[in-house]
């Protein structure tokens, strides 16, 4: 079908994932691939500032939420799931990387927008324009003043130089094998981006080394970041919620089945392939709900962890009966905890939503009594239809905080767990969407006001909340609940929600409880440490 959609998403790319060190996917595991992509195309860097737009959300934020130890972690070449890369300010030290952070004006809209000028392995001054555009996905809209564009799907190659003509002959070679180029003029010369679905082949290589050895090309390469690689033609069956239904015809199609015919469409993978890969995801997703639970986490902010008190407290305690979410709140809060003090976790579909899936799905997975493999394949079918979900959001709204508040992460979080109990439960995909659509439904106008910009209070207890919220919209759905408002509505009117807010209410520490006198207290008193 045709494709309305600049780039079909991926459910492992931008929904299920990344893999990373806490506590942001926008501000720690996005500015970690943006600078790893900058690592790799400058060949290493020596020296590096990092300007930051002066009305965006990094100013005050970046300490807070690890946005300065993404950048320079991903300099120095370390992925948002290296196990240093909490550490990676003192590690430039260790390694000779000179860094500094600057706040300058900058008219790029996007308020999660850098500017990050380098000293690259040849002495040489280079200049990237980024942004980091929600749940660990990035752009690099412009390298040395010439526009480019660079997500990390692809194999990239870029060569430049003063003289145009010398390009010719290496863009029709890249043409003859199936790249695609793009040459881009400036008062400098030229600029040839050369973008490839697989591995650069050895002719192509060659001669791009003999236009730097002979005419003094500039050559940068770039090999895909993200765990899918992108491919330069799809047919995808569907993009949002209606398409989906509508592409069943009528039959008694599991939402499941509809997650594993998209990803297949998109990834190019077999059913087993993205199972498996799934199941991966899940066990990073219980092993961080473990090592919050059982691990005495360290006090990274504010906020002494209390995981490991509430599961004691579930049997010892008078707690009201929530069933199922007495051990989801605590899971919910476990894996908060731990993404806040900077352990591996999943974004899922951002860092600080990354409690909710899991606090539903391994917990009601866990009452369903089924043998360890039939779990397994349960779960992990659970979170597919939880990423395809999140696919229809990415394709019509967006999970940045920055953009649309906590509605598009918690709020997100909670539709897409919604689904994934609805699946577990044995319902069909239209139930579903339904639940995904009542859960969003009931968090339209979320605000996102971390207070002293990390990712600790309201973020942890929202998480609970947002999976006692997906459950609920799950029943009421099971039980014969009619939500009325179609999911793909719903994300449309939760995008323009989003944009009515205020910047205040948008993650940058300027409205809301961060504002508040004991909030005010607290960032003050982490100052002076």
């Amino acid at each position: 079908m045709g494709n309305a959609f600049p780039e079909p998403v991926s459910i492992f790319n931008d929904v299920i994932g990344p893999v990373m060190t806490g506590p942001s996917s926008s501000h720690t595991a996005g500015p970690a691939r943006i600078g790893r992509a900058v690592h790799g195309l400058a060949g290493g860097v020596s020296r590096a500032v990092i300007h930051f737009k002066k009305d965006g959300a990094y100013p005050g934020t970046y300490r807070g939420q690890g946005t300065d130890k993404g950048f320079i972690g991903g300099l120095l070449g370390f992925g948002p799931e290296h196990e240093l890369l909490g550490a990676s300010l003192q590690e430039a030290g260790r390694r000779g990387l000179e860094f500094a952070f600057e706040i300058e004006d900058n008219p790029h809209p996007h308020p999660n927008t850098a500017r990050i000028v380098v000293t690259d392995a040849r002495g040489s001054e280079r200049e990237f324009l980024t942004e980091s555009t929600g749940g660990g996905m990035f752009r690099i809209f412009a390298m040395d003043g010439f526009p480019v564009s660079v997500s990390g799907e692809y194999w990239e190659l870029f060569i430049q130089s003063p003289r145009s003509e010398v390009l010719e002959g290496v863009a029709e070679t890249a043409l003859v094998l199936g790249c695609r180029v793009e040459r881009r003029d400036g008062s400098s010369g030229s600029l040839l981006q050369i973008t490839g679905q697989a591995p650069f082949a050895p002719d192509l290589l060659h001669v791009a080394e003999t236009l730097r050895k002979n005419e003094g090309c500039r050559i940068s390469r770039l090999d895909p970041l993200l765990p899918v690689p992108g491919r330069f033609r799809y047919d995808m069956p569907f993009f949002t919620a209606g398409e989906a239904l509508k592409s069943c015809k009528g039959a008694a199609v599991s939402a499941a089945e509809l997650a594993f015919a998209y990803e297949k469409a998109r990834s190019g993978d077999s059913h087993a392939a993205i199972l498996s890969r799934m199941t991966d995801v899940v066990r990073v997703m219980r092993q961080a709900a473990a090592m919050g639970m059982e691990k005495e986490l360290p006090v990274t902010g504010f906020l002494k962890p209390k995981a490991a008190q509430m599961a004691r407290a579930v049997s010892e305690v008078r707690l009201a009966d929530l069933g199922i979410m007495n051990r989801g709140m605590v899971i919910a809060t476990a894996i908060m905890e731990y993404n806040s003090s900077g352990g591996i976790v999943v974004a899922a579909p951002t860092a600080g939503s990354c409690g909710i899936l899991p606090a539903v799905v391994l917990s009601l997975a866990e009452s369903l009594a089924l043998s360890p493999d039939t779990l397994a394949e349960a779960e992990a079918e659970a979170m597919l239809v939880a990423g395809l979900v999140g696919v229809f959001i990415a394709h019509q709204a967006t999970f940045a905080a920055e953009v649309c508040a906590c509605q598009a992460e918690v709020g997100a979080a909670s539709a897409m767990a919604a689904a994934a109990a609805v699946q577990l439960l044995g319902g069909t995909a239209e139930q579903a969407f339904a639940a995904a659509g009542l859960a969003l439904q009931n968090l339209l106008g979320l605000i996102c006001d971390p207070v002293a910009g990390l990712v600790e209070i309201p973020c942890v207890n929202r998480n609970t909340m947002g999976a006692a919220n997906a459950v609920a919209s799950a029943n009421m759905v099971m039980a014969g609940f009619d939500p009325v408002i179609p999911l793909d509505e719903v994300i449309g009117t939760m995008l323009r929600v989003g944009k009515m807010l205020p910047g205040e209410f948008r993650c940058t520490n300027l409205g809301g409880l961060c504002t508040t006198p004991t909030a005010i207290g607290i960032r003050e008193s982490l100052d002076l440490r």
